[in-house]
């Protein structure tokens, strides 16, 4: 199945779930008409459902739901009610965390839509730039990389960047004064600027700081989590 249909079914299958859901929750709160077996029954179709498209924690937290639900139809006390609506709650908790994956992962995929945004990435790795920017571009960011302040603010006359994203320690380059020329060269422009090291949480944060920049990304957290970043900034810069 491709990316597309896949999120297609995806979002009719949340959509449909919410509803079952919040229909199991009326028939658990109320106790005289309580239909354990149906309820049973309808959940099974969750179960197969987010089977059938790969959701594992979802199809997990149906089955569980499910064997509740056949108790409850069993045997309509207190406590088996009170397990059943603690089954539903989790797969709603399970649902809402998948959906809230995929929207991630679906506006990454497409960036801003009509809005395609510029990154700027800095960087004295090349590899390690262009594993980035390799990201960035499958994720609809245009992008391009520097290495020296000069190539840096020849981008900033050529290409427009909207935020930049710059190693913390790259030899002969002080981040702090790249921040300052960055800012000065797209005077007038809505920016961000998020950092990318090694280094540790506290010293980035100090880093952070000392440049006013936007965010700041270590590198253990993986290029994904800088796009994700990026992402968020630059909706904030749309705005």
């Amino acid at each position: 199945m491709s990316p597309s249909a896949n999120r297609e079914f995806l979002t009719r299958f949340i959509a449909s779930t919410k509803r079952r859901l919040e229909r199991a929750q009326k028939v658990i709160d109320s106790p005289e008409h309580a239909d354990g077996r149906a309820l049973g029954m309808d959940i099974h179709l969750i179960w197969g459902e987010a089977a059938m498209l790969d959701l594992p924690q979802i199809a997990q937290r149906a089955r569980e739901a499910e064997a509740a639900a056949r108790r409850l139809g069993a045997q309509n006390t207190a406590e088996a009610r009170i397990a059943c609506a603690a089954a539903v709650r989790a797969m709603r908790e399970g649902l809402e965390l998948e959906e809230a994956r995929w929207t991630e992962q679906a506006g990454l995929e497409h960036g801003i839509e009509g809005h395609p945004c510029r990154v700027l990435v800095v960087d004295n790795s090349p590899f390690a730039a262009q594993a980035l920017s390799h990201v960035f571009e499958r994720n609809g960011f245009e992008v391009r990389t520097a290495i020296t302040l000069g190539e840096v603010l020849d981008l900033c006359a050529t290409f427009g960047p909207s935020i930049l994203v710059t190693d913390v320690h790259i030899p002969a380059l002080d981040v702090s004064d790249l921040c300052d020329r960055f800012r000065a060269a797209m005077q007038g422009r809505r920016i961000g600027i998020v950092l990318v090291s090694a280094r540790s949480d506290a010293e980035l944060q100090s880093c952070l700081h000392a440049t006013g920049a936007d965010d700041f990304v270590p590198k253990c957290a993986g290029t994904r989590a800088v796009v994700s970043r990026v992402l968020a900034l630059s909706k904030d810069i749309s705005s």
